[in-house]
């Protein structure tokens, strides 16, 4: 049986590939920000010292590192507090956290969660200028998955997708395709991510299900399910292990443990960033996986005007592409490349349209609860 380096299959950051050590909250917020860090601490929903709107954020943590920049360009005072999950993001507002923040920011599979739940507001386009400006395919994204009889209720800000990725000085030049994962050709130095979701889909793309994740939900048949296991099955004496959280990637990747696997480009951008220039990012021609984080406002948030203004300052040029550098994930807006270097263009900043074409956004899944049996039939075998 292939080695687990992480059973914790937490979607904290498994579902959006970040959760990586980019750097530390308090670093980000600063001593005082502290009293930002749990819910029971905020401030006032109203307001903040001196009369100015508080806006309490529910956030990841490189968001943080936009406080300074939005209260200059806003009379407004932001708090974040960190989260390391979506889900988290969803059971604390269903749970009744929404009436002690005004804006999270989860993935997009977990925006029209919230929806359903009525814990969120629509978006007034007019004051959320910028998203007139976003790649076309996240207003598709958008269309599709957050609008309701007329209404749009989430904003695209930014994003990553999944492929994989290999060492270039021991995999040679390719065209990207899923079977690279599935072939003895590696025998022993494969890694696959310690998810169901991320892993099966990987394998039922190999196999040839891309219309599995065309509709509004990802609808694998039973039998479709049966033939992911097995393949998966028969791929387990192949694998050096199942992993999940980034920084474990991308040490185990440096000391050579496994020689290609599954990945989010996160990984290897950061790798990129910190000058190891050997790994490279395969974009599957059979189709990759698409995470992209989207700003919902509490449909309690006593201050709805206030926040959509902060959400849209995220995409705005300048203070998108910040973000896109201390995330290492570009923004939704193309306008942030004209704050970027043409180093930091080519690694978090200008996306080939053609790719953004092929990738498949994060969507609920029908039926889970037959993956994750599936999955787990696959870990024990």
């Amino acid at each position: 049986m292939p080695k687990s380096w992480d059973d914790s299959g937490d979607e904290s950051e498994t579902a959006n590939g970040r959760g990586n050590d980019r750097r530390t909250f308090l670093k980000a917020t600063g001593a005082a920000g502290t009293l930002g860090l749990t819910a029971g601490c905020i401030g006032g929903f109203g307001g903040g010292s001196g009369g100015t709107t508080t806006i309490n954020i529910l956030t990841w943590e490189e968001y943080a590192d936009l406080k300074k920049d939005i209260e200059s360009r806003l009379d407004v005072e932001v708090k974040f507090t960190k989260s390391t999950s979506s889900s988290k993001m969803f059971s604390s507002w269903n749970s009744g956290q929404n009436s002690q923040y005004d804006i999270a920011v989860p993935n997009n599979n977990y925006v029209p969660k919230m929806m359903d739940a009525g814990l969120v507001d629509s978006v007034p386009e007019d004051v959320v200028s910028n998203y007139s400006d976003t790649y076309d395919v996240f207003k598709g994204f958008a269309d599709n998955q957050f609008t309701d009889g007329g209404n749009m209720y989430g904003v695209p800000i930014r994003f990553g997708w999944y492929g994989y990725s290999y060492d270039s000085r021991k995999v040679d030049d390719h065209e990207p395709t899923y079977a690279k994962l599935f072939s003895d050709e590696y025998d022993g130095n494969i890694v696959m991510y310690d998810n169901h979701f991320k892993a099966m889909s990987a394998a039922a793309l190999y196999l040839g299900h891309r219309d599995a994740f065309e509709g509004d939900k990802i609808t694998l048949s039973e039998d479709q399910i049966s033939e992911v296991k097995q393949t998966m099955i028969d791929q387990k004496p192949m694998l050096q292990g199942y992993i999940a959280a980034d920084p474990t990637y991308i040490k185990s990747l440096k000391q050579g443990n496994f020689v290609i696997g599954q990945s989010g480009r996160n990984e290897i951008v950061e790798m990129w960033a910190n000058g190891t220039d050997w790994p490279e990012m395969a974009a599957p021609k059979e189709g990759s996986l698409a995470w992209f984080e989207s700003a919902v406002v509490s449909k309690k948030s006593e201050n709805k005007e206030t926040a959509w203004k902060v959400v849209n300052e995220f995409i705005a040029p300048e203070l998108g592409a910040k973000l896109a550098k201390v995330g290492y994930s570009p923004s939704v807006n193309p306008n942030t490349q004209d704050h970027l270097s043409d180093e930091e263009n080519e690694m978090y900043g200008s996306v080939d349209p053609s790719r953004l074409q092929q990738m498949i956004p994060f969507k609920a899944v029908e039926n889970e609860d037959a993956w994750i049996k599936a999955w787990e039939e696959i870990k024990t075998a």
